[in-house]
């Protein structure tokens, strides 16, 4: 009687887990949605990245991948600019209570601002190259912050994942 209970309630129980939604109120079709640009390290971990970067080095590269996010790739090249933004920063540190501030200019260099995510493609990368040698030991704590700024008017660009800001961390 008790393993004849327990084979009802388990088919009962299998029977009732794998029943489905009977309406479409809520099913989404993603197959629609156009074309976001966006920076996936943020989306998948942090806004926040270290770089570590050692005093005596006159070059380090730190690549920002950008993402065109959409249920298929892009059918034609997608041209995606990024800047430095320091609006970004100041908001970051305001919402944080952070004081990063951004190192100078002689120390880092966005090697390609704008870069194309080729068609068929998802990914670009944008390098950051950093001389160590030219951040100051003192002062800081430094941090670069890239915001995707321009793309082509059938791309939106992420309201979340469109900044990452660079710590940067410096070794002797």
């Amino acid at each position: 009687m008790n393993k004849l209970f327990t084979i009802i309630m388990a088919a009962s129980l299998a029977v009732g887990l794998t029943s489905c939604l009977k309406d479409d109120e809520h099913f989404v079709d993603f197959a629609s949605a156009g074309y976001v640009a966006e920076i996936p390290y943020v989306a998948n971990r942090s806004i926040l990245k270290t770089v570590t970067v050692s005093a005596t080095s006159t070059s380090l590269v730190a690549p920002v991948d950008i993402n065109i996010a959409s249920p298929n790739p892009p059918s034609q090249d997608v041209p995606v600019t990024v800047a430095i933004d320091q609006a970004a920063l100041t908001a970051y540190n305001t919402a944080n209570k952070k004081t990063y501030t951004i190192p100078p200019a002689a120390s880092f260099q966005l090697t390609n601002p704008m870069v194309t995510v080729a068609a068929g493609q998802r990914i670009a990368t944008v390098n950051v190259n950093f001389v160590g040698t030219q951040i100051p030991a003192t002062g800081g704590p430094y941090a670069i912050p890239i915001s995707i700024t321009t793309v082509p008017s059938n791309v939106v660009i992420s309201a979340n994942y469109h900044t990452q800001i660079l710590v940067v961390s410096l070794t002797k």
